[in-house]
């Protein structure tokens, strides 16, 4: 496909990311692991979120379920829905169930069926759903052809593990292609991924994660004024651009369209209502 996006995905094991460093190094996402369990919030999360969203870094988030119910799913979703709603998520809140699941699974007496695990992810999804947030689901290669009925699951976007040069499905909407890359500001392994969508735009047009169209609108920016960018994308192709100030000076307003930059250096032409008054 011809827009695709680069990023990465974390939790605790790779310790305080410098965020900054890696949107230097290409890195276009992030997908942040907000949890796991029923109620336990990954150490790391908040302060790699408020990062990534001070620096206009677009994430995501995923909860690593323990669920032997869809019940206990649900629960999780909720857990999951109250350890995001403080930052501004762009990307997909994503499902991860996988053979770490099916074995505490087992240890807790329950047998996790293909029928079961559908259901399980159907239960979570639905759940942030209803939280007014774009689900989605991690699966690989085994778990797609052993453990989901991907059939059931297909109004869902998948987010696809497979560590081959080419992912060998066509529909996923993210693809982990491996889990031994090397990224600035990460000292070790980290897990790569390509997105096939422009989620940022997709879920803010949707209204939602809460990204509904809430800033001020384009008459209220005048040149001179300060500002901070919410959404770093350009206006003309939609594609994200860095960021290395935590605001920026309008240089120029044409309708919806604001120029921004420090002193007279042109950073970037950002629709308007990507931006607030700083």
């Amino acid at each position: 496909m011809s827009n695709t996006y680069k990023g990465m995905d974390i939790s605790k094991w790779q310790g305080s990311v410098d965020m900054a460093a890696a949107m230097e190094d290409g890195i276009q996402f992030a997908i942040l692991r907000a949890g796991y369990g029923t109620y336990t919030v990954d150490e790391t999360f908040a302060q790699n979120a408020a990062a990534a969203n001070r620096l206009g870094l677009p994430i995501g988030a995923y909860w690593f379920s323990y669920a032997t119910s869809e019940a206990e799913a649900r629960q999780e979703a909720k857990k999951c829905l109250s350890v995001i709603a403080p930052y501004k998520i762009q990307y997909p809140v994503c499902f991860d169930f996988e053979y770490d699941s099916v074995n505490y699974a087992a240890k807790q007496g329950v047998t996790i069926t293909k029928d079961l695990a559908t259901k399980i992810v159907t239960a979570f999804c639905d759940e942030i759903e209803k939280g007014g947030y774009y689900a989605a689901f991690y699966t690989n290669y085994d778990f797609a052809n052993r453990m989901f009925n991907m059939q059931a699951l297909s109004r869902f976007d998948y987010w696809y593990a497979r560590y081959q040069p080419n992912p060998d499905r066509t529909d996923c909407g993210l693809w982990q292609y491996t889990s031994t890359g090397r990224v600035a500001g990460i000292g070790g392994n980290v897990d790569l991924d390509i997105a096939y969508k422009n989620y940022p735009q997709i879920i803010q047009n949707a209204g939602l994660n809460r990204l509904g169209a809430t800033t001020a609108p384009a008459h209220t920016f005048a040149k001179g004024d300060k500002v901070r960018v919410l959404n770093a994308v350009q206006y003309d192709n939609g594609k994200p651009f860095k960021l290395y100030y935590d605001t920026y000076d309008v240089l120029q307003v044409n309708g919806d369209r604001v120029v921004i930059g420090i002193g007279i250096v042109v950073t970037a032409a950002i629709h308007a209502k990507n931006l607030q008054l700083a």
